[in-house]
């Protein structure tokens, strides 16, 4: 008895080597993305009908609907927070790895023609800047977190087009997580900062955003994720005008990262911690909907197109999730959920092996009928069961609780 229990182990510890190693191994190679969060659909130029990615295992991408590369970066940075197309049809990029902006040549994927540095003191000087503004001063030394939170956590990026606001130049939104601060730089050579909201360490202002945007009417909106809120800050004034923190009855924000104008006066937002998409009504102030899917998992930024496809980027699936905004049907998923086959086929071996001991538990009880429930070898089965069962039923919720709490 005593080897063939040694045996199962043997087997059992053999299955879930396999499983690791075409987890986290052999499937990553394979797949077109690994943990998208930028997704955007390229409409014009020669990419038209494509999807620009930003893979935060890799380089920034524009894949097709079957996930097959058209384009990527040949650089160095290994973590690609956001990434947008320019009207010039190069591609700018959050680089978190290095704290910097860069913009990449579409033709020349191995060519910066433009970059803002926040750890270089002639794109911006912190002591300066932090002494015009009467903050204490800021730690210049760059240094890695021991999660990899990066010194400023530079994770957004934005063009603005100067000539919509009446400007004569344009500019780039920047928002640096680590600094609790959203910055504007002059897309040009002289890169000064021409706007900016926020205060290193003043958790009152804003606490670790995501995503900052220039509307068509000209404020700034604002994910402040620590704080649970959205915000709307005219830009001129920097008064706060709009804030959204109580959604009752669907709970408070858990790592809110996105919040897009939609039009119809909507706002589709991106709830990340408790794994879903809201629409905000700004007429009734109320949310009309709630987007849930069971491919969602730590989502982290969703876009409408105009053909009504909701395009999400799930972060910890490795897939791009493409569905139908009116109905919630899915279209298509770009990339295939590797990291999700570890711990499913773990929870679901252990059911299978409760599931085998509760058999042979209510064998050897000594109680009949129903009564056999409530022998305790039987019920800590039932218990046990139990548990996986509701461990695969909220599988994805669970884990975006968990990014969410310990990686924020």
């Amino acid at each position: 008895m005593q080897k063939r229990k040694q045996l199962i182990i043997v087997v059992i510890l053999v299955i879930y080597t396999s499983i690791s190693i075409t987890s986290f191994v052999v499937l990553p190679s394979f797949m077109p993305v690994k943990n998208p969060m930028d997704v955007d659909y390229i409409s014009e130029g020669k990419y038209a009908g494509y999807y620009l990615v930003s893979d935060v295992s890799g380089p920034a991408r524009i894949i097709d609907s079957y996930g097959k590369e058209k384009w990527q970066t040949n650089l160095n940075g290994d973590f690609i927070h956001d990434c947008d197309m320019l009207p010039n049809g190069n591609i700018l990029i959050a680089d978190i790895s290095y704290d910097r902006v860069i913009e990449v040549d579409i033709d020349n994927a191995s060519s910066i023609v433009w970059s803002w540095d926040a750890s270089n003191p002639l794109d911006i000087n912190w002591t300066s800047f932090a002494y015009e503004q009467g903050w204490d001063e800021i730690d210049y030394t760059p240094e890695m977190s021991i999660f990899g939170m990066y010194w400023t956590h530079l994770n957004d990026v934005d063009f603005i087009n100067g000539s919509q606001f009446g400007r004569n130049y344009n500019s780039i939104l920047i928002s640096l997580r680590n600094f609790d601060l959203v910055l504007e730089i002059n897309y040009s050579e002289t890169k000064e900062v021409v706007w900016w909201y926020g205060e290193p360490g003043n958790y009152s202002l804003l606490n670790h955003q995501h995503n900052p945007d220039r509307y068509e009417n000209g404020n700034t909106v604002i994910c402040d994720s620590g704080n649970e809120r959205i915000i709307e800050i005219n830009t001129t004034s920097k008064e706060v005008v709009w804030e959204l923190d109580n959604i009752s009855p669907y709970g408070k924000f858990r790592w809110v990262r996105d919040c897009d104008d939609i039009g119809d006066n909507k706002r589709l937002i991106t709830d990340s911690g408790n794994n879903r998409l809201l629409v905000y009504d700004m007429n009734s102030l109320k949310i009309v909907r709630e987007i849930k899917s069971p491919f969602f998992s730590n989502p982290y930024e969703a876009d409408l197109l105009e053909d009504g496809r909701l395009i999400v980027g799930g972060l910890t699936t490795g897939t791009i999730i493409i569905m139908d905004f009116n109905t919630g049907e899915i279209y298509s998923l770009i990339g295939f959920p590797n990291f999700w086959v570890l711990p499913i086929s773990l929870i679901i071996g252990v059911i299978i092996y409760h599931s085998a001991q509760l058999i042979n538990a209510l064998k050897k009880s000594n109680k009949r009928n129903i009564r056999k429930l409530i022998d305790f070898q039987v019920y800590k089965r039932i218990i046990y069961i139990i548990c996986g069962i509701i461990s695969l039923l909220f599988f994805t919720t669970i884990i975006a609780f968990l990014l969410m709490l310990f990686f924020g």
